[in-house]
C-alpha cells in the first residue's frame, strides 16, 4: 500500500505539472491574445495553484501525531496484561493503568482500548493505522493520494488543499472552456494548442466535480465534529464531541480568523483530550492551542 501510494503521488504531481504547462504556455502565452486577459489569468491561476500546492505539501509532509508517552503503561501493568487472557481481568488492568489519563469512553461497559502493536493505551478518537503501523491521534483516514494519514496534525491542511483544488479546477475549467468555444466558433485560428486546451477542460472539469464532492463530505464532517472513521462506525447517534457548528469549525481552523485560509497549524486542543458537547466552559477554556511536535514544512 505504501509503495502504491508513492506511485500515485508521483502520478498526481506529473498531472499537476502537465496541467500547469498547458494552462500557462499553451493557453495563456500561445492562445490568449489580449495582454490584460493574459495577466489576469496568470495571476489568479498562480495564486490558487501556489495555495493548493502549499496546502497539499503540508498535508503530505506533516507527520501524524501519535499518543504521548504517558499513555504507555508501566512495565508492571504490561506484564500483568500479558499474563492473563480473561477479558474482564484485562479490562480491570487497563482501567487501573488509565486512572490518571484523560480517557473518556462512550461505551456503556467503560472499556479502555489498548493497542497490542504499539503497546499503548488508546486516547479518545485515536486509532491504529495498519498502513503506517502506528496509532494516530484523531485519525480520519489514510489517504492513497497523500501517502500519509489524515489526522489531528494535518486535517486543516487537508481541508484547505481540497478547497483550493476545487477553486483551481473550476477556474481552469472555465478559462479553458472559454478558449475552446473560441476555437469551435472560429474566433481563434486553429493551432497546435487547440487539443491540449480541450483536454485540459475535460480533466479539470472531472477533477472539479470529484474534489467538490470530497470537500462537501469532509466539510460536513467538520461541521459535526466527527471524523470519517467515526462516521463509518455509525457513532453519530451519540457524538459527545459536537459543540455546535461554530465551535466545531474553530476546533479545526482555530480562533484566529487571519490564519483560517493558510496552511498554518492553529487547531485547538492537544489531540488526545476533547471538550464535550455538554461542557459548561467555553472551548477556549477546554482546549488550548497546541503545536505538533513535527512541523513538516
Amino acid at each position: 500500500m505504501r509503495k502504491i501510494s508513492r506511485i500515485v503521488v508521483l502520478l498526481l504531481i506529473g498531472l499537476l505539472a502537465t496541467c500547469y504547462y498547458i494552462f500557462v504556455v499553451e493557453l495563456c502565452i500561445f492562445t490568449v491574445q489580449l495582454l490584460e486577459a493574459k495577466v489576469t489569468f496568470l495571476v489568479i491561476f498562480h495564486l490558487l495553484f501556489l495555495l493548493c500546492v502549499w496546502c497539499y505539501l503540508r498535508t503530505v509532509m506533516t507527520p501524524p501525531d501519535v499518543p504521548p508517552e504517558k499513555f504507555r503503561p508501566s512495565e508492571s501493568d504490561k506484564q500483568l496484561y500479558l499474563s492473563d487472557e480473561r477479558p474482564q481481568v484485562l479490562q480491570e488492568i487497563l482501567i487501573h493503568a488509565a486512572k490518571d489519563l484523560p480517557i473518556y469512553t462512550k461505551d456503556p461497559k467503560g472499556d479502555v482500548r489498548y493497542c497490542t502493536t504499539c503497546q499503548m493505551l488508546k486516547p479518545d478518537r485515536c486509532h491504529h493505522c495498519p498502513v503506517c503501523n502506528i496509532c494516530i491521534l484523531k485519525l480520519d483516514h489514510h489517504c492513497l493520494f497523500l501517502n500519509n494519514c489524515v489526522g489531528f496534525s494535518n486535517y486543516k491542511f487537508f481541508l484547505l488543499a481540497v478547497m483550493y483544488g476545487v477553486l483551481l479546477c473550476i477556474f481552469t475549467s472555465a478559462v479553458s472552456l472559454y478558449c475552446s468555444i473560441l476555437f469551435w466558433t472560429d474566433q481563434l485560428p486553429n493551432s497546435s494548442s487547440k487539443v491540449p486546451i480541450i483536454v485540459l477542460f475535460c480533466l479539470t472539469t472531472i477533477f472539479a466535480i470529484m474534489l467538490f464532492q470530497l470537500f462537501l463530505y469532509h466539510f460536513k464532517l467538520a461541521l459535526r465534529n466527527i471524523t470519517d472513521r467515526e462516521d463509518s462506525d455509525n457513532t453519530e447517534e451519540f457524538n459527545p464531541y459536537n459543540l455546535g457548528f461554530s465551535k466545531n469549525l474553530r476546533e479545526v481552523f482555530g480562533n484566529e480568523k487571519k490564519y483560517w485560509f493558510l496552511p498554518i497549524f492553529n487547531s485547538l486542543g492537544d489531540g488526545f483530550s476533547f471538550p464535550m458537547g455538554e461542557a459548561t466552559e467555553d472551548i477556549e477554556k477546554n482546549a488550548a492551542f497546541a503545536k505538533p511536535p513535527n512541523e513538516g514544512i
